[in-house]
């Protein structure tokens, strides 16, 4: 049922001051070692559910992973708007996968759920995540939304000019992986490690500006 689905450190918001200049310096050189240059701040992001957000369990449901409500709440504290974008079998309704779930509620705090039968095509076809991003409540450039899911295929089927897959929309692609990261992903988190997904979007979201003392982030008007 996985077809349900499928470089971090901390920042700091506005009215925050770094505790030394260490600090500081450890944030910046972490995002220019890291293996991807996407440094683009997200301001929403769609994830896959199966192996992403939920995993099978007791009695046949899938239940919340760990770690996964922190991210989220951490996410939209910081004003991100948040989706599923799920792949299920032809016909499937929105109460037939609550009822795959062990806690069905945990798809309501999302502004966007889309599943692949009510949607013009199933991942990894780009006219998904375009479809997905169109019901977001607060318009947002697609380039300023990530995709995060474990299976690479659904993030981009080449390093460049990709055809399929959320980077082919111009999504940030963000792959949950215990290998070593792959060119296909903009940045890759350990899939036992959601919060690090949280931390990662709070570095790129902090800009330093007079004396270090400023931050642009999701909360803030787009650049």
């Amino acid at each position: 049922m996985t077809a349900i689905a499928s470089r971090a450190v901390p920042g700091y918001r506005k009215g925050r001051r770094p505790t030394s200049i260490v600090r500081l310096a450890a944030i910046l050189l972490a995002l220019l070692a890291a293996p991807v240059a996407n440094a683009i701040c997200p301001r929403a992001v769609m994830f896959d559910l199966g192996d992403t957000l939920v995993q099978s369990g007791a009695g046949g449901l899938f239940f919340v992973k760990p770690g996964a409500q922190q991210m989220l709440d951490r996410l939209a504290g910081d004003g991100l708007q948040l989706g599923v974008i799920t792949n299920v079998p032809a016909g499937f309704t929105r109460p037939m996968l609550d009822a795959l779930l062990a806690e069905p509620e945990f798809l309501d705090q999302f502004d966007v759920v889309v599943l692949s039968s009510l949607a013009p095509a199933p991942k990894p076809n780009p006219l998904i995540y375009q479809h997905a991003h169109s019901l977001l409540p607060m318009p947002v450039a697609i380039t300023d939304t990530a995709f995060v899911g474990e299976t690479l295929a659904e993030i981009a089927n080449s390093v460049v000019a990709p055809t399929s897959g959320a980077r082919a929309t111009g999504m940030i692609g963000v792959h949950l992986s215990l290998g070593s990261p792959s060119p296909l992903a903009d940045h890759t988190i350990a899939p036992d490690q959601l919060l690090e997904f949280a931390e990662l979007v709070a570095t790129l979201c902090t800009v330093f500006t007079d004396g270090f003392e400023s931050a642009a982030g999701p909360k803030l008007a787009a650049n």
